[in-house]
């Protein structure tokens, strides 16, 4: 019975999360610190209770490659193409500006202190901190309907990049070993057969995920999806891990290429109880690998401030650059600051190779472990950190977009020259142009009433204005971008974004430039209701309502009711729901609709 003494273990942590979490949601404090935090308790840094992490490590990094799996099941790989340019640039760039501006720092600012670090040092660290947790941002993006934003793109882009730049990472760091073999030939051979291997395997798993789930979906049995959703999740990690590759990355590749087939959201659905437990282990382990030295607290602290302000900083010019409005920057930038859960295989290299001693390795596991720690609290509080930033960074010429990469020169002239087309003052205002706002503008020219769009997805904007739109690309939450579409004299604005803080931000913006303007705007949970109503909005339309709205105005017209009467129960119905609905019972989230990237609607 000894071989299940892990059990005892298992327990103990799962029943300490619990505990702690309940504890966590009664002061408002997200789940995810919770865990951390769960996990320093039981560690070695305070009662040293959990001291085989063996098990725990592999199960957390199998609830990482299963979260990674169902974020790829909501994404395909269409989608995927239209993010090549937060991809392939802002990833690419992101990853060598941090070690550059990393490395450079550590090199020679740091002597000022005291502290002298040699350039393979310098190099060496500037490589760890490159590297953002995929785990905990994407988690935290998914738990707050953020994915689909534009800062959560930003974020799925840049991470996707940093998942891929993991292998020749962890290459370098061996070249930095002193005595290690660092000729361009083996450089080139070891690049060559990743590329090679990779390719291979991602051009296999399009050709085999659909066949293999149609297989999956005709077998007539829970228990059948269930087992052939974790072989192909597992599965697909450990051939990515083959090419050198990292488990995540291959979770996730599989999970996106099967987000084409119809059959994506039954295979999610079958492992999602699965994924929150694993998951929630890997949160735990984090806090478990941490063996503080509480004395060089304040230094750890000192040191994950200055890699947050550094990380934030780079991330959120390269959105910038991109041609994202300042408030998506900004929020990419807060999102992406922490260094990640790679970055332990990172340091532990760096470790083997004798890159650097077991002081400092452990001095970088508790600066990472900090930022972690930390991130989810920024992450909570970005909306109004950034709501108090943006106008203040709005007067920088960078955010202006007077300095972009050159290669999207062209497409910003086009931008510029829709914003002078928009001079002409209309009589509704539409922010943010999906599905809604392309309905509700086919219906507007259809009855000839005038109109303009604010959107501020550059590809959409380019497509529209193609198509003769009267568009103007820019962030809602800007009152000169507002009135570039005449906001302040328009008769009505009907906001269909799901960005819940930048909507009660554009209601109060646009209330300060037209307090007369018809406001509706649309909003997924009742909840949000109070809190858009005071922010200014004339009416809210709330999608889960809606259908229960209808039907008992049909019901009402039955029965010869008046229609004055009934308009006068439904503006009620809207108005008040929240009070006269206060215990809606608690139903799984909905997925997301699908959108656009960068999308506001």
């Amino acid at each position: 019975m000894h071989h299940f003494d892990f059990l005892g273990d298992l327990s103990l942590i799962v029943a300490a999360a619990i505990v702690v979490i309940l504890i966590f949601q009664k002061v408002k404090l997200p789940s995810v610190i919770g865990l951390i935090f769960t996990g320093i308790l039981l560690g070695q840094s305070v009662f040293g209770i959990i001291k085989d992490l063996t098990l725990i490590e592999i199960l957390a990094e199998l609830g990482v490659v299963l979260l990674l799996f169902t974020i790829g099941l909501e994404f395909s790989v269409d989608e995927l193409k239209r993010l090549k340019e937060i991809v392939l640039i802002g990833g690419t760039v992101q990853v060598v500006m941090t070690i550059g501006m990393a490395s450079l720092i550590l090199l020679f600012l740091f002597p000022i202190f005291g502290i002298v670090l040699s350039w393979r040092e310098s190099v060496f660290l500037g490589i760890v901190i490159a590297a953002s947790s995929t785990a905990i941002c994407l988690k935290l993006l998914a738990d707050r309907d953020e994915l689909s934003l534009p800062h959560g793109r930003i974020a799925l882009g840049i991470l996707i990049l940093q998942d891929v730049a993991i292998v020749p990472m962890v290459i370098a760091v061996t070249f930095l070993n002193p005595e290690a073999d660092g000729s361009l030939a083996k450089i080139a051979r070891d690049v060559g057969l990743l590329v090679l291997f990779s390719a291979a395997i991602i051009v296999g798993f399009q050709l085999a995920m659909p066949r293999l789930v149609r297989i999956l979906s005709e077998i007539h049995a829970k228990e059948a999806l269930a087992l052939g959703a974790i072989l192909l999740c597992f599965g697909s990690a450990y051939l990515t891990s083959l090419a050198g590759l990292s488990l995540a990355l291959g979770g996730f590749i599989a999970g996106m290429i099967i987000a084409s087939t119809d059959e994506s959201h039954k295979i999610a659905h079958s492992v999602e109880p699965l994924r929150d437990a694993l998951t929630s282990l890997f949160f735990v382990s984090v806090g478990l690998l941490l063996n503080l030295n509480w004395a060089y607290l304040p230094i750890y602290l000192l040191i994950a401030i200055g890699v947050i302000l550094l990380k934030f900083v780079i991330v959120a010019v390269i959105s910038s650059l991109l041609g994202y409005s300042m408030r998506e920057s900004l929020m990419a930038g807060l999102t992406l600051a922490q260094i990640g859960e790679f970055s332990f295989v990172l340091a532990n290299t760096g470790k083997q190779s004798n890159v650097i001693g077991d002081s400092m390795f452990q001095a970088v596991l508790a600066t990472i472990v900090v930022t972690m720690i930390i991130t989810p609290l920024i992450i909570s509080l970005a909306p109004r950190m950034v709501a108090r930033l943006a106008p203040a960074l709005e007067f920088i010429p960078l955010t202006n977009r007077f300095f972009q990469f050159s290669f999207l020169v062209p497409k910003n002239n086009v931008r510029a020259k829709h914003e002078e087309s928009s001079a002409t003052k209309p009589h509704v205002i539409i922010i943010g142009y999906g599905t809604n706002g392309r309905n509700i503008a086919a219906v507007l020219k259809a009855t000839n009433i005038s109109y303009a769009i604010l959107e501020n997805d550059r590809k959409v904007v380019e497509a529209a204005a193609k198509a003769g739109e009267n568009i103007v690309l820019g962030d809602c939450t800007e009152k000169n971008k507002l009135m570039k579409v005449g906001a302040e004299k328009a008769e009505a604005v009907v906001i269909g974004i799901s960005d819940r803080d930048a909507v009660a931000q554009c209601i109060r913006a646009i209330r300060e430039i037209n307090n007369e303007a018809f406001v509706i705007v649309r909003t997924r949970n009742v909840q949000e209701v109070p809190a858009l109503y005071d922010a200014g909005a004339s009416t809210v339309v709330t999608e889960k309502l809606e259908t229960s709205i209808q039907i008992f105005s049909l019901l009402l017209q039955q029965f010869k009711i008046d229609s004055e009467l009934i308009q006068q129960q439904q503006e009620l119905i809207r108005r008040e729901c929240y009070n006269i609905f206060p215990k809606l019972p608690t139903v799984p989230k909905e997925p997301a609709e699908v959108q656009e990237p960068k999308s506001q609607a």
